[in-house]
């Protein structure tokens, strides 16, 4: 009963800390006050639930948890979102903040589902199962965005078709302007992004368990991780701005057609799901 309601209070801390990460992106990508105020207090709330855990941990086990590595990442992503906060009452450094408590989030990630943590085999097979559930929720919650992204590049191209030739009909004014479907596609791609490498980093965390080191040479696994980072270069160059956003736009429907490559036919070669 104990090590399920463990099991659950990190579960809600990864909900929240997501949240909080997601806010604190957002915000340094457009410079938003009140997200960056819900990030921090989202932040704050996952600081008080993981002392919780922490403290529930301590408890349970008369230990300090210092014991083994899984342990040590525990404790060491409690002093990561104590120093964010710090940081962030002292000094607004968003980026900083994001990529300091992405580390956070993988490791609260890693303890919460490495089924060594769990005495009984009911809990280890839960557990796996779960990250299992987890992980390839968060990858189809980022190909519909992906997906989403992918429709407003061809409403795009038709409203940029239709500007050009000065063709202005109902749909035209139905379909919207090119300067908002291009947010669209952008705002898209980024959460999409962000949901894709928390699926990468739990399908890992899942692989090693299951298939070893050999996850790390799977065919579905490196096609991910390369289409992630061109998502991250999309992302960078268009935050930059130094390149047209029509071309842009063209990467974008690139990128896609890679994801729907890896969906349909990497699969048929993997050895995971």
């Amino acid at each position: 009963m104990q090590e399920i309601l463990f099991i659950r209070l990190n579960e809600l801390i990864l909900l929240i800390y997501l949240f909080s990460i997601a806010c604190y992106f957002f915000d340094f990508v457009s410079k938003h006050y009140i997200v960056r105020k819900f990030g921090f207090v989202t932040l704050g709330i996952v600081w008080m639930l993981q002392t919780i855990s922490l403290s529930f941990y301590i408890n349970v086990t008369q230990q300090v948890p210092l014991g083994n590595i899984f342990d040590v990442l525990f404790a060491l992503a409690w002093l990561i979102i104590s120093i964010s906060i710090v940081i962030s009452v002292i000094k607004q450094i968003n980026i900083s903040i994001f990529l300091f408590n992405l580390i956070g989030f993988s490791l609260i990630a890693v303890n919460t589902f490495q089924p060594m943590n769990y005495q009984s085999s009911g809990s280890k097979i839960n557990i796996i199962n779960e990250l299992l559930i987890v992980h390839i929720a968060l990858a189809t919650i980022s190909y519909a965005l992906f997906a989403f992204a992918f429709v407003n590049c061809v409403l795009y191209l038709i409203q940029y078709k239709n500007l050009k030739q000065k063709r202005f009909t109902q749909k035209y004014f139905r379909i919207g302007s090119v300067a908002t479907l291009e947010q669209v596609v952008f705002y898209s791609s980024l959460i999409g992004f962000i949901f894709i490498i928390l699926s990468i980093i739990l399908g890992a965390q899942w692989g090693f368990n299951t298939l070893g080191a050999n996850i790390l040479i799977d065919s579905k696994v490196i096609m991910s991780t390369i289409i992630t980072i061109l998502y991250g270069v999309y992302i960078y160059l268009r935050v930059r701005g130094t390149i047209n956003k029509n071309k842009l736009i063209y990467f974008n429907i690139f990128l896609f057609g890679l994801s729907m490559i890896n969906l349909f036919f990497a699969s048929h070669i993997s050895e995971i799901h």
